[in-house]
């Protein structure tokens, strides 16, 4: 059964337990569903007013959001919802699968569930993912051609069995090999360059178009959408440019790292 909230938005979010808020508040109307792919998952939905069709966002969260639940995780500043309205504002349908524990079918599956909306555009369905959830975005757009680009923010691999193993790029090729990605590289902790260095190497060997940025930032930095949630609509924006515009005269950054 569909649960229908109402979420009031602050226009500053809280990027810290010990932040200040400010008090202007827009209502945001926030969905709760459920959905079937070859199991039973939950998501967020946030949807701006109109018709549309509008483009879609698929976000797939830190794990920290797992292991420390709703409650601890909006504490910290990482509040799912916030982040779904942020999206709608800047006129996207944004969905987040919920308690997801590492399940890539719950992003293939409300993919599929949100595609079939005739208020959305088929053909732009966008992932974001961060930390592990950046790598959960790099399984789900292979597992099915039908995403239009893809944003990494600190993308470290899972190294589990199967599916998520750390042998994705050994023994198969790109489903889309041209996908527009945008990855940005956390510099905070060395495990965590290492891990994002190792898992960019493989990547580059499997697609043609990434998008590479450095961000010397702690990772719970990126918890506060407003910091950055403008560069992913610019980057997706751009993308949409180049696929409808005759004439666009954007030029992407060709910087690689050398390592």
């Amino acid at each position: 059964m569909k649960t229908l909230i109402t979420l009031l938005l602050l226009t500053c979010f809280i990027a810290s337990t010990d932040a200040n808020t400010n008090l202007k508040r827009n209502t945001i109307e926030i969905e709760y569903i459920r959905y079937d792919y070859l199991g039973s998952y939950r998501a967020i939905v946030s949807k701006p007013k109109g018709k549309g069709p509008f483009p879609v966002i698929i976000y797939s969260y830190d794990e920290f959001y797992d292991w420390a639940g709703k409650t601890l995780a909006n504490k910290q500043g990482y509040n799912l919802e916030y982040i779904a309205g942020y999206f709608a504002k800047l006129g996207y349908v944004c969905l987040i699968p919920i308690e997801r524990f590492r399940k890539v079918k719950s992003i293939v599956g409300v993919s599929t569930y949100i595609k079939k909306k005739s208020y959305v555009d088929p053909n732009q369905l966008h992932l974001v993912g961060m930390s592990e959830g950046a790598f959960l975005t790099i399984v789900a757009a292979e597992t099915i051609n039908q995403f239009a680009s893809m944003t990494l923010i600190g993308p470290i691999e899972i190294n589990d069995k199967g599916y998520l193993s750390n042998q994705l790029f050994k023994y198969k090729q790109a489903l889309k090999p041209n996908i527009p990605i945008y990855l940005m590289m956390i510099h905070d902790v060395g495990w965590r360059i290492n891990y994002q260095k190792i898992l960019y190497k493989k990547m580059k060997s499997f697609y043609k178009n990434i998008e590479y940025r450095q961000m010397f930032k702690e990772k719970r930095w990126f918890w506060n959408i407003d910091r950055y949630g403008k560069d992913i609509n610019l980057f997706i924006l751009k993308q949409y440019n180049r696929n409808h515009a005759r004439k666009n005269t954007y030029k992407p950054t060709q910087y690689h790292p050398a390592f």
